[in-house]
């Protein structure tokens, strides 16, 4: 039914009017219409009908959080709590004082969470949490760890457990996973750089058959491996490789067919005999990292 509108007649006096009797017809149709839209046509209006009439669920009647880490059962979540679909999510803080997603800024890093990073704590029960740390310091690959909580308030941390990502690894040429840093792919006609390497002026020079120079870099890795080549299937290298590094800092790559050495016993480089590296291998080179620039991260305010 539409709206009933009284008619007041012509002012000051109302002449041509609706009566009285015919005016409180309508306003009373009106109460009644409005009733019944709010599920109360018996005339016993209550908030649990209104709320059906309308369609409107419990949370109609349910108290929002008061804070982004209010964890009081039953309270309805606003945008931006626990980090959920906010661009600034709540400081980082050990168990069980945060759940979802957070930060970890300046001002809360720890001997736990040292990284500056965004993460995500799931919780198991009460007993414990897990954490998800997602670096935005360059070169630091996602990790996560564990926290338990014992009995009489004390808490267990795991070690850190790293993502091995295309980050922080590489797939040499015999198709092993290993640690990364800068490295350099070294073909018989150029070079494959991954991004680390990419930070440095590499050029590459062949002066001849099996003999390459690679200028411009920071030199050899002083930890772990640093060189790794070509094997066929049963792990026998496919030719002879003798590296050095010249004293002005570039690294020097002589490839060599190989040979039996009978006073040694043992294969050995046939150095009248230079090759180039065979089609479609390489040797990889790791290579030093480049101190990296601190990263100035604003701690902003929560919102």
């Amino acid at each position: 039914m539409a709206k009933q509108t009284i008619n007041q007649g012509t002012a000051p006096t109302g002449a041509g009017g609706d009566t009285f009797r015919t005016g409180s017809a309508k306003l009373q149709a009106n109460d009644d219409e409005l009733y019944a839209h709010l599920g109360a046509s018996d005339g016993s209006l209550t908030a649990a009908k209104t709320r059906t009439a309308l369609g409107l669920g419990t949370a109609a009647t349910a108290t929002i959080t008061t804070s982004t880490t209010d964890k009081t059962t039953g309270r309805v979540l606003k945008v931006g709590d626990f980090g959920f679909g906010s661009s600034i999510p709540p400081n980082y803080s050990k168990v069980p004082d945060i759940k979802g997603f957070f930060k970890v800024s300046p001002a809360v890093a720890d001997d736990f969470a040292h990284d500056f990073s965004g993460g995500l704590a799931l919780p198991y029960g009460a007993t414990e949490v897990f954490y998800l740390f997602a670096p935005v310091t360059i070169n630091k690959p996602p990790y996560y760890r564990k926290v338990r909580n014992l009995a009489g308030g004390e808490q267990e941390y795991m070690p850190k457990q790293t993502f091995y990502t295309t980050e922080n690894t590489t797939v040499d040429a015999n198709g092993f996973i290993k640690n990364a840093s800068p490295i350099v792919k070294l073909f018989a006609d150029g070079v494959e750089l991954n991004d680390e390497a990419q930070q440095q002026d590499i050029v590459f020079e062949k002066l001849g058959i099996g003999d390459y120079l690679i200028k411009g870099s920071s030199g050899f890795a002083q930890e772990g491996w640093y060189i790794e080549t070509p094997k066929d299937a049963n792990g026998n290298v496919l030719f002879s490789v003798i590296y050095t590094t010249l004293e002005n800092g570039d690294i020097l790559v002589k490839t060599y067919k190989k040979k039996f050495d009978l006073e040694t016993a043992s294969i050995v480089a046939d150095l009248e005999n230079p090759m180039d590296i065979t089609a479609g291998r390489w040797i990889d080179l790791r290579l030093q990292e480049l101190p990296q620039p601190e990263i100035e991260v604003i701690d902003e305010p929560e919102q």
